[in-house]
């Protein structure tokens, strides 16, 4: 693999010696900007969590991130979004995923993974180098969006973390800002380092887009919707493969319908937008990388009508795309889907941007704001076009019109007031993220960082409303295959349903409601034909008055998508002690031992404290780690878990059974709490009871104590009563034993501050905001991940890689 000269300049500052190697790459479409930053995986594992704003870019980047070549096990790229969950907890070597996902991990609130492994997924983060794609659609995302985004930056740069910003979009003067507030190393394609990279110049040399105008009327001053005759007119008149990006799903609806009319030959369209139910946009993607992609046939006929979901980081092409008018980052992204493969010879391709009178641009810019939109089509004439109707679209002059448009700010000083404004409030994302860490709800960040929430929309016969339990479906192996819709038109839907709508959602399982009052993200509306209807090719539909004459179809029951089950390898009962030593092993490993969590602890350490003693905390932290882990399953040792452990396995002769050979049968009895008080008493007098280190004690503590669940509360849990056999002095003796420190600490001592407990207080809240909260994460997935693997007797990478 050869790399270019940008490629080449980002991979040394990445490798660089003192591992800093933050960065924010400025570079066009196409330029070779993923591999830039994972090409390092062909040298080794190396971890790695992908994010990209919408998930149609997810499955591309996986596939060619998967497609590198590295001698020995695969690179093992996964993708992890609302759609699919393919990840075990982040242990994956690269992980593909969306924005809300990662900001909502950050704090350990994961959205599509279960809450009570939060701790581990955020430790996670901690351990992986982040690639941020395409994050200039950020700033269209919502108000907070940007700043959520900027806290994050910030909060992984005071930790020394690495993390990799990339955006085609942005202009330098704004970079330079960012990077330098941020310290992050700014890296401009064709600029310094990487003047004369080979690929720019084979842009420059090969690729030829022109742009042009296409002024269309405006509709009657009696009529709602825009008028798309002229628009129908342009894609029938040309010939070859054509993608038309509007800026609403109703309006690639409308122009599916009026192409139908006019006798277009519907077998050379693909429809792709949000709207689509899942299992049918996932087949929409497949067609449109089949039609579209890298590999596909240059002359063909194919039409794409799209949105959003295609705009950036899609690896697709045509020789002529049009689009609605948008805003200048928008249009530049749309514009990368023309003439885009430009490595081996010429190419050639129009790019047409709709202007309508200024009158009417009202109409037909939304979602995005009148202003950003006129701006960006002023300055098009002026600073791209010139005096003349077209001009080649290059790298120099997608620069120029990004710095006269960006943001629809036209004066230098007020973006730059706006960027400070977001780069000055950047704690208010730690105090976001410890709010929704106190209420235990991702949705509180997801729900800021989402301007528009979604509920899913299934429809179901009318009919059919009565006569189908699908509750009972859905809690039997089955999913709706349903449409996401924002909050709003959810809302709308259920006004037209008239009294017959109905709500799946969970409320500490999952129920139904008949006529819902109100709704919330994430909730599943059931609706019937009447007011929204599926059609094969367009998705969800919204008829004004009656149905077209098409059949009417309605949202299919479908088998929930399994991944292969984390199985132990070994079914037969195992003792405590070989339980407990085996994960106290594993942390021992991770924590003292050569790796991502080793390396990692250093790293933070180094920042928090002073480079000079990083060495010997990170030995103190992991050898208190390894004690609280002794302790994390102490509660196993009372009466009430022993003797139905032993009703579950009669056959073990194990005094304490750590695990019964029947694993399916639950245990219903808790037995963590007594683990927290245990691990603080043992730490601190392993330390002498310093009054210094009784945080970072009781951290580490409360991270063994939540290996089952980083939501326990060790002193919250009702009517629990630790109750220990005689046996467990023997048990406390062996763990103090392995890690040397039977002679300096009385095991008895030990018990009875488990048997006593303590109050609240003396749990550690471990918010983000806290010091410690990423030493907290880490050591909370070291022992994690120590537990399960021990119970399973393999690797959970290893696992992985085999599954």
């Amino acid at each position: 693999m050869t790399l270019t000269k940008f490629q080449e300049v980002v991979q040394q500052h990445l490798l660089s010696a003192d591992g800093l190697g933050s960065l924010l790459l400025v570079a066009p479409t196409g330029i070779g900007k993923t591999l830039a930053a994972t090409a390092d995986l062909t040298r080794g594992r190396k971890r790695i969590i992908y994010g990209v704003p919408l998930r149609a870019l997810a499955g591309s980047i996986a596939d060619e991130i998967g497609g590198l070549n590295r001698p020995g096990k695969p690179i093992q790229a996964v993708v992890h979004h609302g759609n699919v969950q393919d990840s075990r907890l982040f242990s994956e070597e690269v992980i593909v995923t969306t924005y809300d996902q990662i900001v909502c991990a950050v704090p350990g609130l994961p959205l599509s993974l279960p809450l009570s492994a939060g701790h581990a997924v955020a430790g996670a983060l901690l351990m992986s180098r982040l690639v941020l794609d395409e994050v200039h659609l950020a700033w269209s995302i919502s108000p907070e969006a940007l700043t959520i985004l900027f806290g994050i930056l910030e909060f992984r740069q005071r930790l020394g973390l690495q993390t990799v910003v990339m955006t085609a979009t942005m202009p330098e003067s704004v970079a330079e800002l960012i990077a330098k507030r941020l310290k992050m190393k700014l890296i401009v394609a064709g600029k310094d380092e990487t003047k004369g990279d080979e690929a720019l110049a084979k842009r420059k040399e090969n690729r030829h887009v022109v742009v042009s105008i296409m002024n269309v009327k405006g509709q009657k001053a009696d009529e709602k919707d825009v008028d798309l005759t002229e628009i129908v007119k342009a894609i029938r008149e040309r010939g070859g493969k054509r993608i038309y990006f509007a800026n609403t799903v109703e309006r690639l609806q409308r122009t599916y319908d009026l192409l139908e009319k006019s006798g277009f030959d519907m077998d050379l369209v693909t429809v792709l937008h949000n709207r689509m139910p899942g299992s049918r946009r996932t087949g929409a993607e497949a067609l449109v990388k089949q039609r579209f992609g890298k590999h596909s046939v240059a002359d063909n006929n194919w039409l794409l009508l799209t949105n959003q979901v295609a705009e950036a980081g899609l690896d697709i092409s045509a020789p002529f795309v049009l689009s609605d008018p948008a805003p200048v980052d928008t249009l530049i992204q749309r514009a990368g889907r023309c003439a885009r493969w430009f490595r081996h010879s010429r190419t050639d391709g129009l790019f047409q941007i709709i202007s309508p009178p200024n009158t009417r641009l009202k109409e037909w810019a939304p979602p995005y704001k009148e202003k950003p939109v006129k701006l960006a089509l002023d300055k098009l004439k002026t600073e791209v076009l010139g005096a003349g109707n077209s001009a080649t679209l290059d790298w120099d002059r997608e620069r120029s019109w990004i710095d006269a448009a960006w943001l629809g700010f036209e004066k230098e000083k007020d973006r730059v007031k706006h960027l400070e404004n977001h780069l000055d409030r950047t704690t208010f994302a730690l105090n976001l993220f410890d709010r929704a860490s106190q209420q235990k709800s991702p949705g509180a960040i997801a729900g800021t960082f989402r301007e528009v929430l979604s509920v899913q929309v299934a429809v179901v016969d009318e009919d059919e409303q009565a006569d189908v339990d699908h509750l009972a479906k859905l809690k039997t192996g089955y999913d709706l295959d349903a449409s996401s819709v924002s909050l709003k038109r959810g809302y709308g839907l259920m006004a037209q349903a008239k009294g017959k709508a109905r709500v799946v959602r969970y409320q500490d399982e999952l129920v139904l409601e008949n006529n819902p009052s109100y709704l919330v993200s994430g909730d599943l509306l059931l609706v019937p034909a009447s007011v929204a209807y599926l059609h094969s090719a367009k998705g969800l539909c919204f008829p004004d008055h009656s149905h077209p004459e098409v059949p009417i179809l309605k949202s299919e029951f479908r088998p929930k998508y399994q991944r292969p089950t984390y199985q132990p390898t070994n079914a037969n009962p195992q003792s405590l002690w070989k339980h407990t030593l085996g994960v106290m092993k594993g942390v021992e490993s991770r924590l003292l031992g050569e790796g991502d969590y080793r390396s990692t602890l250093v790293k933070v350490l180094k920042c928090l404290e002073s480079p000079e003693r990083a060495e010997e905390l990170a030995n103190v932290i992991g050898r208190l780690a390894i004690l609280a882990t002794g302790f994390h399953d102490l509660g196993k040792c009372g009466h009430r878990w022993q003797q139905r452990a032993h009703e579950i396995d009669p056959d073990s002769r194990e005094e304490l059974i750590g695990r019964t050979a029947n694993t399916a049968k639950r245990m219903g009895i808790p037995h963590t709490p007594p683990g927290f008080f245990a691990a603080v008493a043992a730490c601190n007098a392993a330390l002498g009871n310093l009054k210094e280190t009784n945080h970072l004690v009781r951290s580490i503590a409360l991270a063994a104590a939540r290996h089952h669940s980083s939501l326990l509360d060790p002193s919250g849990v009702r009517d629990y009563k630790f109750d220990p056999l005689d046996a467990a002095s023997g048990f406390v003796a062996q763990v103090l034993s392995e890690v040397g420190l039977l002679k300096e600490i009385d095991a008895a001592s030990i018990l009875a501050a488990a048997r006593a407990g303590g109050p609240a207080d003396q749990v550690p809240l471990m918010l983000p905001n806290d010091d410690l909260f990423p030493i907290y994460a880490l050591v909370g997935r070291a022992i994690l991940i120590s537990d399960r693997e021990d119970a399973a007797g393999m690797s959970l990478e290893e696992w992985s890689y085999s599954a």
